[in-house]
């Protein structure tokens, strides 16, 4: 199979799963100005999305929390109409393991109508990582950028390939299957230190979810709060704190037992 298109779908607060999932599309070989970007990250995404054509190669990215595919990612992938492409499936975890992620896109992409054809879990710094306890800092590095394109290259080759891909197997992953429910997480949010903030306003745009707004300072709806930290990573002054002492525990601990560096994994 050519591929004339490639379609890029990615969810992405902190742009980790952003620089892999464009590293891969490049790695396919297509023309550049056939290199489409959909970024589902922001509120008002849907009137950026372009349709996708039938001969599209789809590669869908999104993060990992708590071993689980980041529900705002399923939900706004759940809104998008594909056209039984075959697609690539990426899942960004912070160094210490994706679990059942992969497996959760996978059954995301089928319910959808696309046809996974390859997966990969690649590691971006955790969004819970900060200066004193950092948790794969600085990743995806140019290491892992370059795998991801040479990813990419395998993807075409395989595509390439197929003369049809009514008849493939299902792509086998690692995880559980059935899913089983999503571990619950205590309550938490981010929220604003009045005595840090000089009210630059750069948190309200990096929020994917809305959750930040202004009101003599700025604050945060805590409902709407998924933790994905993007605000903390923008702010210069580190005003924005995670509330919660289960996730200071959390941090403090996935800093001492996700030393070690950790490669991608993919499965073709």
């Amino acid at each position: 199979m050519k591929i004339n298109r490639v379609s890029q779908f990615f969810y992405s607060p902190t742009h980790n799963t952003e620089k892999i999932v464009t590293s891969i599309a490049k790695g396919t070989g297509a023309d550049p100005l056939h290199l489409v970007e959909n970024n589902l990250t922001y509120p008002g995404y849907e009137e950026t999305l372009i349709d996708v054509e039938a001969g599209d190669l789809v590669i869908i990215g999104a993060p990992v929390y708590a071993g689980r595919i980041a529900v705002t990612a399923i939900e706004r992938l759940n809104g998008i109409k594909f056209a039984g492409n075959p697609a690539v499936l990426v899942a960004v975890y912070g160094n210490r393991n994706f679990d059942d992620a992969l497996i959760e896109l996978r059954e995301t992409a089928i319910s959808l109508g696309l046809r996974p054809i390859a997966a990969a879990a690649f590691v971006g710094e955790h969004s819970y990582s900060t200066r004193d306890f950092p948790i794969g800092k600085g990743r995806p590095d140019a290491l892992d950028k370059e795998k991801a394109r040479l990813f990419g290259e395998q993807v075409a080759k395989k595509l390439q390939s197929l003369k049809s891909i009514d008849k493939m197997p299902a792509l086998a992953l690692p995880g559980t299957f059935p899913l089983p429910e999503r571990k619950e997480i205590p309550p938490s949010h981010v929220d604003t230190a009045p005595n840090k903030c000089n009210k630059c306003g750069e948190c309200l745009p990096a929020c994917p979810t809305g959750a930040i707004f202004y009101k003599n300072g700025y604050k945060t709806t805590p409902e709407l709060c998924t933790i994905c930290c993007a605000c903390i990573k923008v702010c210069g002054r580190h005003a924005r704190i995670i509330m919660s002492e289960h996730v200071k525990g959390f941090t403090e601990m996935l800093a001492k037992t996700c030393v070690d560096r950790k490669e991608p994994a993919d499965f073709i």
